[in-house]
């Protein structure tokens, strides 16, 4: 447990540890010079336990688009609703705070940071709501969907939401939310940074970079798996319902 790095070295070499730190209430950014032995003693942390806790975190991240497209669609929604929470309840908050508390007058484009401050709350806002509006419309319409695949206990329910949702009116819809972060790439110049930046904005930047590749993997799993899947779910469902002789 001796010669532990600083802190400040160990997240500039893993920049999602930050993220894992500021979980276990250390920010990296106001103990960047101590050492995590010294910072995990003050805190009454086993430092084993943090890099445990950091490969789970990592490991929680990382999709295999391969064996996911074997996934069943119930898997899929249900592995989209826990990156939600991971999103809403670690990523988020993590970015919101480190914004919020970042002095900008030590930022290396003070303009950048007073920006950032006024946008990414208003993003924050916005993209939660995304989320939960996905979730109660798309994914409980699935979950509809396939209670319909075992019995059509109401089949009136059931070509009113044929009617008036479908998977190609959400997935439209969804298309329109693919770039969640295109403000915030425009105003950092595509995350680009000098050599010789701080630490702070360094990590920052490569944590929003991060940020906006799950988004993309989130979107790809929804665009090229989920969807197709569930419009196959909704045309057997709808099969079912003609076979039913419902008329509407």
């Amino acid at each position: 447990m001796d010669n532990f790095p600083s802190i400040a070295s160990l997240v500039k070499e893993n920049v999602q540890l930050a993220e894992m730190l500021h979980q276990l209430g250390i920010r990296y950014y106001q103990d960047a010079d101590k050492t995590l032995e010294q910072v995990c003693k003050e805190k009454g942390i086993n430092p084993e336990k943090v890099f445990q806790h950091f490969e789970l975190l990592r490991k929680n991240q990382d999709f295999d688009l391969a064996q996911l497209a074997h996934y069943p669609v119930e898997i899929l929604v249900t592995l989209l609703r826990h990156s939600h929470q991971m999103f809403i309840k670690q990523k988020l908050p993590f970015l919101y705070q480190t914004i919020e508390e970042m002095d900008e007058n030590r930022f290396f484009k003070p303009e950048i940071a007073r920006d950032l401050k006024l946008v990414f709350p208003i993003f924050a806002e916005d993209f939660i709501r995304h989320i939960y509006e996905e979730e109660d419309t798309l994914f409980d319409y699935i979950r509809f969907l396939l209670d319909c695949t075992r019995e059509i206990s109401n089949p009136g329910k059931l070509f009113f939401l044929l009617k008036t949702r479908g998977i190609h009116n959400f997935s439209i819809h969804h298309e329109a939310h693919d770039n969640e972060l295109n403000g915030i790439r425009s105003l950092t110049d595509d995350y680009h940074l000098p050599a010789d930046v701080d630490l702070f904005t360094f990590i920052l930047y490569r944590e929003l970079q991060d940020f906006e590749k799950q988004l993309r993997q989130h979107a790809i799993i929804e665009n090229n798996l989920l969807f197709p899947k569930a419009l196959r779910l909704e045309n057997e469902v709808r099969w079912r319902l003609d076979q039913i002789g419902y008329q509407g």
